[in-house]
């Protein structure tokens, strides 16, 4: 009998241990990672961005760049899925597959259910519109690279500068009911401000291919036919100013990163999926150079009217020579509302006017 004793005694002992370590593991995957994709079919390349893991009412809680994840956790291992939109526009998820192991996770993605041959061969013909890439993927701690020096240590962003490398897209985010409700009309020929030749909006626009110059008041970006300054002196908008696509922008250094935030934006989208952003919003983004010279850009979206979680984008460029002619973005309205009259739309665009502004 006491032997018996001892013998479950030492088993409770030994399943509490399994279980510690099990939950202890499960542990080491709550917090901030740099996750990155190395991506080698479907358009090969190499994205990153900020997933952020939580443990929230008994349960896991995942965002990358802002946008929710569908996580299940087992011990070491972890599945993912996350959204992103193809070449083409088309929505579709990477199922993530890996560990975690001395800090640091790596795996492989894919679709979630085998490809059918048709899908193979539309991803053979056109792999930037194949909605089934795969590659692999890794993750390790996010380091927070805010300066806490005081002392402004401004570097030049003069010049042309050409995409390196965008990080993850979102196609879906965290939406409050009122952004549901505005997205759930949202009419893509009709609402999207760039069908009728309006910018944008500095949400949607970044990313793009900047021309800067600089001085010790101001920075000046030129985007195509668009132009953005961001005062670096103690300039303010004006009292009564109206909002604006690219809004009033207001820099300054934290170390050699300059931090740029933008308030009076005009109400637009966030892309062609209609998200809104609203007139309340306030972007904060942060510029620096790396030691290859390559330009680095991280942009947040607060906009708790429509956004549970703000929205993360980043991306990257690198300087050109300005050997090239460039000409602005030619747009001409008269085509859309041609079009729209001759399909019949015309009276319809006119009842959203709500919708535009």
């Amino acid at each position: 009998m006491k032997r018996i004793l001892n013998f479950l005694l030492i088993l409770f002992v030994f399943n509490n241990y399994i279980f510690s370590i099990t939950l202890a593991s499960e542990k080491d995957f709550i917090g901030d990672w740099r996750l990155t994709i190395n991506q080698v079919s479907g358009g090969k390349r190499t994205q990153d961005g900020l997933l952020k893991i939580r443990h929230q009412n008994g349960k896991n809680i995942a965002h990358v760049q802002g946008g929710p994840v569908r996580i299940k956790i087992n011990g070491n291992n972890i599945e993912m899925a996350i959204d992103d939109w193809t070449g083409a526009g088309m929505p579709f998820e990477r199922y993530y597959k890996g560990s975690l192991n001395e800090n640091s996770m790596k795996g492989e993605f894919g679709p979630e259910s085998p490809m059918t041959e048709k899908q193979k061969e539309l991803c053979a013909k056109i792999p930037l519109g194949c909605p089934h890439p795969k590659g692999t993927w890794s993750a390790v701690p996010y380091e927070n690279k805010k300066t806490t020096s005081s002392k402004a240590k401004p570097i030049d962003f003069t010049g042309r500068w050409s995409p390196a490398g965008s990080g993850l897209r979102r196609w879906t985010v965290d939406l409050t009911e009122a952004a549901k409700q505005w997205n759930e009309d949202f009419d893509v020929e009709l609402d999207l401000p760039r069908q009728r030749c309006i910018s944008s909006g500095l949400v949607n626009n970044f990313g793009s291919t900047p021309e800067i110059y600089q001085d010790n008041k101001k920075v000046t970006m030129i985007f195509s036919s668009g132009i953005r300054r961001i005062y670096l002196d103690d300039r303010k908008p004006p009292e009564f100013s109206d909002w604006y696509p690219l809004g009033f922008s207001h820099g300054h250094w934290e170390g050699s990163t300059l931090v740029v935030e933008t308030t009076h934006l005009m109400p637009s989208v966030r892309g062609f999926m209609g998200d809104p952003v609203s007139e309340d919003a306030r972007v904060v983004e942060r510029y620096s150079i790396d030691e290859e010279g390559i330009l680095h850009g991280h942009m947040t979206l607060y906009d708790p009217i429509y956004y549970k979680v703000p929205p993360i984008r980043t991306a990257k460029w690198r300087k050109n020579e300005d050997k090239t002619v460039v000409f602005p973005l030619l747009c001409d309205p008269d085509s859309f509302y041609r079009e729209i009259y001759n399909e019949g739309k015309f009276d319809e665009y006119i009842k959203r006017y709500h919708r535009r502004y």
